[in-house]
Formats: structure tokens, sequence, C-alpha cells
């Protein structure tokens, strides 16, 4: 079922001219309703504290919220609620088919969209038309992802394999992070296996993936859908270290995981991040992607006002010098101060609730990821990857 919500959010504090249109795209209903309420709580709240602020080049922010119900189906019908609203940009999707269904369609009608949560390695190239990119988002692409399970994989300190096996999820996430590792590898890739979560026995998935023997498994999945074909694992004959993407050393570890691997995102949390909990005091703590869904609204808002234009073009122009790691710190809270520095003349660097957002050409962060090891029944963090080991393009 498709929802919307349409409205000034907040007290306006100043300003004059027509509102300026924003959209949200998120799931509000279904099995991630939690997730998409709580991004929209956020996004809301971005909007308010822009209004309170005087608004963007003096004219109030109205805000249309669309219930994905997480499908591309719903999406797609929803995205026309938000060009009949006449939007110059909207936050979402939130899964990456959704934003990769839209980002096209956005594009095309010139609409900015940000994402807080879609990984999906192929959105680095999805909205570009006209030399400009209508398409960012607040989270890392998976590339850093796979860039750090090959050095894990390769490296001599670490599983240091020669040949390797690549064990995927079933979908569209596991087939394109598993693509993009296969292509990171220096070591020979001797079978790649996709597996559904779902399955009553996985005996021969794994003697697929170890038919070639490898020195080492590469392992792509999501929390939650892991324990089937790792329970197996764990009770056949075979024994290889594995490299585990991100999410899945939490809680008790099982005795197999002893010498296993993993690339996890680097969770430093920044001044933003506290002074936005405080906002959002109802709802904390902050569920995953929250705090990514209000950088995506203010860092637009930010783009508006720096480039003097509330257009989709002039904040696609924008968000790279806005967001890039120089010029005058602005965070949560501070559209005032936005305005001001813009008004002065200076340049702006927000740093955000999620991460410092420092944006590339493709308009995404590189964030760092942790090196971890499961060591004596322990996560143990071995190294930290930080934002020149991807610029580098993961060299060793």
């Amino acid at each position: 079922m498709l929802g919307s919500l349409s409205g000034c959010v907040g007290t306006f504090g100043g300003g004059s001219g027509e509102p300026v249109q924003f959209g949200a795209m998120l799931p509000l209903s279904g099995s991630l309703e939690e997730v998409g309420s709580d991004g929209k709580r956020a996004v809301e709240q971005a909007v308010a504290d822009i209004n309170q602020a005087g608004g963007i080049l003096g004219r109030p922010v109205e805000l249309t919220a669309v219930d994905t119900e997480g499908s591309v189906e719903a999406a797609t019908e929803g995205y026309q609620t938000l060009v009949d609203a006449g939007v110059v940009g909207f936050v979402g999707g939130l899964v990456s088919d959704v934003s990769l269904a839209l980002g096209p369609k956005a594009a095309d009608d010139s609409i900015m969209e940000m994402s807080p949560a879609s990984t999906n390695p192929k959105l680095s190239d999805v909205g570009r038309t006209g030399g400009r990119k209508y398409f960012g988002r607040t989270v890392p692409s998976d590339r850093l992802q796979a860039r750090a399970m090959a050095k894990i994989l390769d490296a001599p300190q670490y599983a240091d394999a020669d040949s390797v096996s690549i064990l995927t999820v079933k979908g569209a996430f596991g087939s394109d992070l598993g693509t993009v590792l296969q292509q990171s590898l220096d070591a020979e890739v001797v079978t790649q296996v996709s597996y559904d979560p779902a399955a009553g026995d996985f005996s021969s998935t794994l003697d697929s993936v170890f038919a070639e023997d490898p020195d080492a498994v590469g392992f792509v999945s999501v929390p939650g859908q892991e324990k089937g074909i790792l329970d197996a694992y764990g009770t056949s004959g075979y024994e290889a270290p594995w490299v585990f993407s991100a999410g899945m050393f939490s809680g008790d570890l099982p005795a197999y995981y002893e010498g296993f691997y993993s690339a996890s995102l680097s969770s430093v949390r920044t001044d933003g991040f506290f002074h936005l909990n405080q906002r959002l005091s109802e709802i904390a703590p902050l569920a995953p992607y929250v705090a990514n869904s209000y950088d995506a609204m203010f860092l637009m808002a930010a783009a508006a006002e720096y480039a003097g234009e509330v257009s989709a073009p002039a904040i696609s122009d924008a968000l790279q010098t806005i967001s890039g790691g120089t010029g005058h710190t602005v965070s949560v809270g501070e559209f005032d101060r936005v305005r001001s520095l813009v008004d002065a003349g200076r340049e702006l660097n927000y740093q955000g609730a999620s991460s410092g957002v420092d944006l590339t050409e493709s308009l995404e962060p590189l964030s760092s990821y942790l090196v971890e090891y499961v060591n004596n029944g322990e996560v143990t963090q071995v190294e930290l990857l930080q934002r020149q080991f991807f610029e580098s393009g993961g060299s060793q």
C-alpha cells in the first residue's frame, strides 16, 4: 500500500517565498518498517532544523514522504507522487534494488536522490546525465568492503591465500559484492557459489565450495542469513579460514569461527551523532541508517544554500564541495551557521551524524574498515584501513 505525508515540518523561523519541496522514499510498512519510519523521523528533524534557521535561501521546506514498502514496484509507483509534488530532491531509497530502479528516473527528471543505506557497487555510476550525477549516498559503496576483504584474503599476515572460493548469499547484494570481490583479488578464484539461506540442507553447496580445495573462503552474506550454512560447515569435515563481509561477528561466537576474519565498517561516533541522539531521544538508540537519513537531507539543503539556487543541478554541483573535508565545519542542527558562513563567502565542511561524510566525485563517502580476527573465541581488531587505502585502489 502506498502512503504519503506532505506538509511543512517544524516551525519556520523566518524568511519568505514559495516553499521548497523535498521528499523521502522509505519503507514505512513491511519488514523494514522500523528502520524506514525512524529514518523518516530523522529527515523530519533535519527539515525542522532547517526551517528553524530560516529555511533555504529564506524559503521554508516542505516534505512529502512516500512508503516504498521495501519493494521496487511500490517505489516506482510512489515516485510519481514526488514528481507531482515538484520535489527538487529526496532521501531514499533504503534498499539497493529500489535505488537502482529510481536512480535513472530521477536523473532523467533532474531530481536529486540521496540514499541513506544503499551500498550496491553499481550505484557509483547510476544517475549520471548531462555531466552531472543525480544519485548520491551517505553510506560507502560495497566496493570498499570488497577491497578490504581482498586484502585479508591476499595478505601474507592474514589468510595468505593463493586460491579462494567465494560463497555469496542469493540475491543482487551477494552477487554484485561477490563479483567485485573476485575482481579485487590477486588470488585465483577457483569457484563462486551462491546459496539460499532458506534451504533445508547445505551439504551440496559446501561440496561445491570445497571441490577445488581452496586455501580460504570469501563469504558474502548479511546478519541473520548466515547461520544455516555456517552451522553446516561447523559439522562438516571441511576446514579453511573464512573471511566474512561486515556485520557477522556478534554475540556468542561458535567454536568453529576460530581463525576467521571479517572486514567490518568502522563505527566511530561523531559529535553530530550524539547531538542527533539528543534531538531524537524518543527513538534512541538510533536504528541503522537513521543518522545517514538526517545527513542526506541536511546535505541537500546545505548544498542549495551554498549554490544560491534551489535546484537539483545546483545541489549536485555543490555536494562534493560542501562535504569534501575542507572549509569551516558545520554539523547537526547548525543550518543557521550554514547560512551565516555562506553569506560571508566562506567554504563549508559538513561533518555529519553518520560520519565525516566526505563525498567523492561519485557523491559517496570513503569510510574506514576494520580487519577483525577471531582469536581464542574473542574478536580482535588487528588493522584499521583508512581512506588513503581506498584512495590508492586498495593497494597493499
